[in-house]
């Protein structure tokens, strides 16, 4: 097979607290195949936490979610193991965790899932892929949409635990990182705190080209800025 049907981007993302400084940060690479389909493998480190997480995540082309394994440590110790399978009409989960043990679990849904949500940052730009640029004037709404947990740093889990969220689209921005200055999109994340349970402000997700790789991220809730710190694409 030729070397070319392949893509490879490879990043490196600070975790970045406005008063404590770096607090954690991650390691990712995604990998593109000539059918469109792509792979996300990610490490998180959470330094307050003692928070380690590996993700390997595939979406086909239209950036809707095929499979999934996460695995989670927190406060230094295994939290949690888990793979994920996606269709038109099922989620499973094939589970270990510390609080549940084994466990499986399938949702029924009515439509192919829109989003996974794993809690990598390289995955929270991603997420914005699925924003129909023809109406970039509108807030879109996606119900049908899953994470690992709803807490911020995703330490709990990981399971199925559906949710929805809003999407909009504020502009393109030229924005400068530790990795150099880069032509971005800039959408804002947010929820309806009387369906998903909080009242949390928007996610600021600068995200760069059709790959939707993670340029910046900003969290008031959570007081921190999440930066490309450097990026390879071969």
């Amino acid at each position: 097979m030729a070397k070319d049907q392949f893509q490879f981007i490879a990043g490196k993302v600070l975790y970045l607290h406005d008063h404590r400084g770096e607090v954690g940060r991650e390691n990712f690479t995604i990998s593109k195949d000539k059918d469109g389909f792509k792979t996300l493998r990610a490490t998180c480190e959470i330094d307050e936490d003692q928070l380690l997480r590996d993700v390997i995540y595939t979406v086909n082309k239209k950036w809707l979610p095929v499979d999934a394994f996460v695995r989670l440590s927190v406060n230094g110790s295994f939290q949690g193991t888990s793979w994920y399978n996606f269709s038109e009409n099922l989620i499973e989960c094939e589970a270990i965790t510390k609080d549940a043990g084994r466990f499986s679990q399938k949702q029924k849904v009515d439509s192919w899932p829109m989003a996974f949500g794993a809690h990598p940052v390289a995955n929270d730009a991603w997420g914005c892929a699925i924003f129909d640029m023809n109406k970039k004037n509108e807030k879109q709404c996606f119900k049908n949409c899953v994470t690992t947990s709803k807490t911020p740093h995703g330490s709990t889990g990981p399971n199925i635990t559906m949710t929805e969220k809003y999407i909009s689209f504020h502009g393109e921005e030229e924005i400068t990182v530790p990795a150099g200055t880069f032509k971005t999109n800039y959408f804002q994340l947010s929820w309806n705190k009387d369906v998903v349970g909080y009242d949390w402000p928007p996610i600021h997700i600068w995200a760069y080209s059709d790959d939707f790789i993670i340029i910046k991220i900003r969290w008031d809730h959570l007081e921190s800025e999440y930066l490309l710190n450097s990026l390879t694409i071969t």
